[in-house]
């Protein structure tokens, strides 16, 4: 072979060993976040979603997490997006769920209505099903099809709500106790309790759920549905009202307007907020949220809702009423001051997974505002009426106890609330119970993961959801369809006595976390 012929095979096998070098970095960036470059790491190498065991704490696991999960033996769980050589070092047990493609979004469904896990195997492809929930790929129409089967459903974060990070940043003392106060009862918050009437909260009822007209834009007219999309102007004309109704208690509301991709379009609708300004730390705001819109398997336009959810909605707006009361003077003022301020929020699309209240996190999160505890009602009017009465119970549900951090942030907000329940004599009517199950299908949620993109170590927003019980594995019957009324054949349906104490626990708490002053 001539020297001409051996530099150009030196040449070509010099081009060839750089190629190949620079596809080998090429591949270890696209996935060093999750597998590294090391030696014995399969450049790469694809990623599966798993069930992960948790032994111990949700801290303790080297992986990244997505979400976190009870089955129906309240046995803990993690779903995490990882390789399989990840999961091997790990050393903890899995069950590979799917083949992930990057890009591919998940829906997390928990069965409320008794045989949606049944009907939903034979209409979708079911991943996985823990006997509570299921997991399924997205797709648009299922963000419609499984509500009205009988499912609540959110999204997988797109984040890992535990990064797998060996050296876990402790929570900053201050943020966890942002929330916390000492807890002594107060005669300003007995005056707004005795002011929760149970005739009051009936008659919000009727008028959220299609029993009453209202007025709207100057004309009378019956809101038989809130769902967030259908044909129509019934969502519009319920968003129309909550606005009016917070302008009357002189809140300075605002619409707040979301948009998100669905399918080949958008879709868009707004959520309704009103605020009383704090006294004197009005950067630091306590949240009240419930979500206004309602979905059926009926589409007829008859969906009513009235526990699902304008029993939250109607607790919002008890609060949000007695809260702002004005003295009868030619010059009226407050009646009641805070020093926190308090924000009302009542959200749409948390039907079709959580998107006004995904949007409005993420809104609050972005500009920076200091969101020191956030309480979601989301159905809290039903509660089995039997013969003779039986005391019912009450949900407070928080993060749970094996993902530490995340639980202790929220535990103040529900320790407030149980408090709340006792010192006022709530729990003469209602029993209520902290539940530390992480379950993530409500409006709460969002304030759990917003800030995983930024900050994958922290543990985002104080929250807790108030829901009533599930009575035998199930809460009302009726969620999800047309005969979630008031009353069914003439006989009240929802529990008002213990509808209106729990709303009367929400408005304490919320004036505890925001702290009355003279």
């Amino acid at each position: 072979m001539n020297a001409l012929k051996r530099t150009d095979l030196l040449k070509s096998n010099v081009r060839m060993e750089l190629g190949l070098a620079l596809l080998l970095i090429l591949s270890c960036l696209s996935v060093i976040s999750s597998v590294g470059c090391s030696t014995g790491s399969a450049a790469g190498e694809p990623k599966v979603l798993a069930r992960v065991e948790v032994p111990g704490y949700l801290e303790e696991l080297n992986l990244p997490v997505y979400a976190d999960i009870e089955d129906a033996e309240e046995t803990y769980y993690a779903l995490v997006i990882a390789t399989k050589t990840q999961l091997d070092n790990a050393g903890v047990a899995y069950r590979i769920i799917d083949e992930y493609v990057p890009g591919t979004r998940y829906l997390i469904a928990r069965e409320e209505v008794e045989g949606a896990r049944t009907e939903a195997a034979g209409l979708v492809n079911v991943l996985y099903d823990d006997g509570e929930h299921i997991v399924v790929r997205y797709k648009v129409e299922l963000s419609e099809l499984l509500p009205e089967i009988g499912f609540d459903i959110n999204f997988m974060s797109q984040y890992p709500i535990w990064s797998g990070a060996p050296n876990p940043r402790t929570m900053d003392k201050a943020s966890r106790s942002a929330a916390a106060v000492s807890f002594v009862k107060n005669s300003k918050v007995e005056a707004m309790l005795k002011a929760v009437a149970q005739e009051d909260v009936e008659l919000a009822t009727q008028y959220l759920s299609g029993e009453k007209d209202v007025q709207v834009d100057r004309k009378m007219v019956t809101i038989s549905s809130r769902h967030t999309y259908r044909e129509g102007t019934k969502v519009k004309e319920a968003t129309q009202y909550v606005y009016d109704q917070l302008d009357a208690m002189k809140l300075s509301p605002s619409f707040a307007e979301w948009t998100v991709e669905y399918g080949e379009g958008t879709l868009s609708n707004r959520n309704v907020i009103g605020e009383i300004k704090g006294q004197t730390t009005p950067e630091e705001i306590v949240i009240l949220i419930a979500h206004l819109d309602t979905v059926s398997s009926m589409k007829d336009g008859n969906e009513p809702g009235a526990d699902d959810n304008a029993s939250g909605c109607v607790g919002l707006l008890t609060a949000a009423r007695i809260m702002s009361s004005l003295t009868d003077e030619p010059q009226p003022k407050r009646v009641y001051n805070f020093k926190r301020t308090i924000r009302f929020v009542f959200t749409t699309g948390e039907e079709q997974s959580l998107y006004g209240g995904t949007a409005y996190a993420k809104a609050v999160y972005e500009a920076g505002q200091k969101i020191v505890a956030v309480l979601n009602l989301d159905m809290i009017g039903f509660s089995e009426i039997k013969d003779p009465p039986v005391k019912p119970k009450q949900q407070i549900k928080i993060r749970n106890k094996k993902f530490k951090t995340a639980y202790e942030k929220d535990l103040p907000v529900a320790q407030t609330y149980l408090d709340v329940v006792t010192a006022y004599g709530m729990d003469q009517v209602f029993e209520a119970v902290l539940t530390p199950d992480g379950e993530a299908c409500s409006d709460h949620a969002p304030f759990w993961t917003v800030c995983k993109e930024a900050d994958p170590t922290s543990q985002c927003y104080s929250a807790a959801w108030a829901i009533e019980y599930a009575e035998d594995g199930f809460i009302n019957p009726k969620m999800h369809s047309a005969d979630d009324r008031l009353k069914l054949n003439n006989k009240y349906h929802m529990n008002l006595p213990y509808y209106t104490a729990v709303v009367k626990a929400a408005l304490g708490t919320a004036a505890h976390l925001a702290q009355p002053v003279n």
